[in-house]
């Protein structure tokens, strides 16, 4: 983990960010739910979701261990006050950095699977319950569920617009699965061509009950959409963990 994956995609990253009102309704849902004031995301990566849950009223902060990635978000959020702290971090190391602790810890999109070894895995969650408070939570998502993984998809396209045209290519390895992000860029000003891959590993519920246990968290609840219907391993289309820490 020592090299940037992002150093050149961070710059485009965002053209593929919409607005999804039912994500920020269920993050406010679950935050209240469980009384959060003080939220870190951990992978903030460009800041987009530090900027909902700022808008939504929360204490923030960002770390992340790309520093193209943090470079994007102070840019983008420089004007937010109070000022957001951002930090470049490993989310294995957590308590290095921070000597305080947090309501909640959010890892999104797909981050707490970029560690392919387990062992790595099991790391990052006890490194983010070591900075929640009594009572805290945290929350992950990703788009792989039992459902997907029984014909998983092969391509996805992303965006499509004047300017640019984004195609996600997935390859699978066993456990593994590469996404390749291909960009095609078409300004009025500039016709170019990108392409990105990140490597991330497959875990599905399963998976998870027994990771999450080992890594201490006992209470967890799964919701297979941000609609808040529990996870069904049959249909649900996401898969979302709320896992908190005992009071």
């Amino acid at each position: 983990m020592n090299t940037d994956p992002y150093k050149d995609l961070a710059k485009r990253y965002d053209l593929k960010i919409t607005r999804d009102r039912d994500r920020e309704i269920f993050f406010d849902r679950i935050l209240k739910k469980y009384h959060v004031k003080d939220v870190l995301d951990c992978a903030c990566g460009t800041g987009d979701d530090l900027v909902m849950f700022h808008s939504l009223g929360y204490n923030i902060t960002g770390s992340d261990l790309s520093k193209a990635m943090l470079s994007v978000a102070e840019h983008k959020i420089n004007k937010i006050k109070p000022r957001i702290e951002f930090y470049h971090t490993d989310y294995r190391y957590l308590k290095r950095q921070f000597d305080k602790n947090f309501d909640a810890v959010v890892c999104l999109t797909n981050a707490i699977n970029e560690p392919l070894k387990n062992i790595d895995t099991i790391k990052a969650l006890k490194s983010m319950k070591a900075v929640l408070k009594p009572g805290g939570i945290l929350i992950c998502d990703q788009g792989q569920t039992d459902a997907s993984m029984k014909n998983p998809p092969k391509y996805a396209s992303i965006i499509n617009d004047q300017n640019l045209s984004r195609l996600f290519v997935m390859n699978y390895f066993k456990n593994q699965m590469e996404v390749n992000i291909f960009d095609f860029i078409h300004t009025k000003k500039t016709i170019d061509f990108k392409h990105n891959s990140v490597l991330i590993k497959i875990r599905l519920k399963d998976d998870w009950k027994r990771i999450l246990r080992t890594a201490g968290f006992t209470k967890v609840e799964y919701y297979g959409d941000w609609k808040m219907t529990p996870y069904n391993k049959k249909n649900s289309k996401r898969l979302i963990i709320v896992a908190q820490i005992g009071g």
